[in-house]
């Protein structure tokens, strides 16, 4: 994976500090510094949650060299939207991986806007096709993390995963799901607030 590149003014500056001793801050000093346009301390920020930030990128693009362009993207935003972080509503890392959720997200749906205006069926073969140009470092990286997501939604019922594919995987929004499966829009909201309990307790055992 390629590493960070932020065009523009840089903004101000702190002097002599390094990227090393910004990786000595916590995720919340960091957010911090990038806010105040620190451009050594996105880049820290960058070396700590890229990895993550790719791996999702990747799982759902299943495309490598889309993947880095949108994990290049999704940190230009944190460094645009840096200000607008609340300390109080999270952990950085819930932050940075909603933006990064939202972005792909965006990406998606535009790839599938643009396939459907010619040929509707090359957006589903394009989810069956493997990603080319993945070294065998990341393509078990991709796998392992695929299986621990795959691992955890077994423990949804049908219903409640068929929704939350629709959404993650596919990019579809609640409203959209409601007509395609053709329930009730509350119907969909309680099956997919339902299925985010359970994963958020499964997801958070797997990592202790």
């Amino acid at each position: 994976m390629t590493g960070l590149y932020v065009t523009g003014p840089a903004g101000p500056q702190t002097g002599n500090v390094s990227v090393v001793e910004y990786q000595e801050l916590d995720d919340h000093q960091l957010m911090k510094c990038v806010a105040q346009s620190e451009k050594e301390a996105l880049e820290a920020l960058y070396s700590r949650y890229s990895s993550p930030v790719y791996s999702l990128a990747m799982y759902m693009l299943k495309q490598h060299a889309l993947a880095e362009e949108v994990t290049q993207d999704i940190f230009l935003n944190i460094w645009l939207k840096a200000g607008s972080f609340k300390a109080d509503r999270g952990a950085p890392k819930s932050w940075i991986m909603s933006v990064a959720h939202h972005k792909i997200i965006d990406v998606i749906r535009s790839r599938k806007r643009s396939i459907k205006s010619t040929e509707p069926a090359e957006y589903d073969m394009l989810e069956l096709l493997p990603a080319s140009g993945i070294s065998t470092e990341d393509q078990v990286e991709q796998n392992m993390e695929r299986e621990r997501i795959l691992k955890a939604l077994t423990v949804l019922p049908p219903a409640q995963k068929e929704v939350i594919m629709m959404a993650y995987f596919s990019g579809y929004s609640q409203s959209e799901m409601a007509e395609i499966l053709k329930q009730p829009l509350g119907t969909i909201k309680t099956r997919v607030r339902l299925a985010m309990q359970k994963l958020r307790v499964v997801l958070d055992d797997d990592t202790k």
